[in-house]
């Protein structure tokens, strides 16, 4: 009975672990947009050179903002409420440009919402210039966005 016990304990570990996706390289997440994402200003078309601010990003456009600049940002994307897709790599590309690699979601049901997921990341060594640009790649790394933190 005792072995019984072992071996079905064992496999609800396991099969637990099978489950849990891929690694995470943020420092935090949460559901929801990240608290001050910055909206980069536009010049106006017009023949004023003043700028005014860019209009609100879509639903479903990725949002960045400082946690705590210029050590830590936070990202939101978008994605399934229930399998919302994983940063499994932060890395500096240059003084001045970090790339988070994003994975979705594998072998599991998922809702088909559109819900935003908040990451919090250190900025890595090599990146301590500002502006940072944040590039979002996917599994193959592939350029998807580029946002830009002032």
């Amino acid at each position: 009975m005792r072995a019984l016990a072992c071996i079905l304990a064992t496999g609800v570990v396991l099969g637990v672990g099978a489950c849990a996706g891929p690694p995470n390289a943020a420092d935090r997440s949460y559901r929801g947009v990240v608290a001050s994402p910055y909206v980069a200003p536009t010049v106006s078309a017009g023949p004023s050179t003043t700028a005014s601010a860019a209009p609100p990003p879509g639903l479903g456009t990725p949002l960045a903002g400082w946690v705590d600049r210029p050590r830590r940002f936070g990202l939101t994307v978008w994605g399934s409420s229930s399998c919302p897709p994983v940063p499994t790599r932060i890395e500096a590309t240059g003084p001045d440009r970090v790339t988070i690699t994003f994975e979705e979601a594998r072998e599991r049901a998922c809702t088909a919402d559109l819900a935003p997921t908040t990451y919090e990341f250190t900025v890595p060594a090599g990146a301590d210039s500002l502006p940072l640009a944040v590039t979002l790649a996917d599994s193959q790394g592939q350029a998807m966005h580029t946002l830009v933190l002032e």
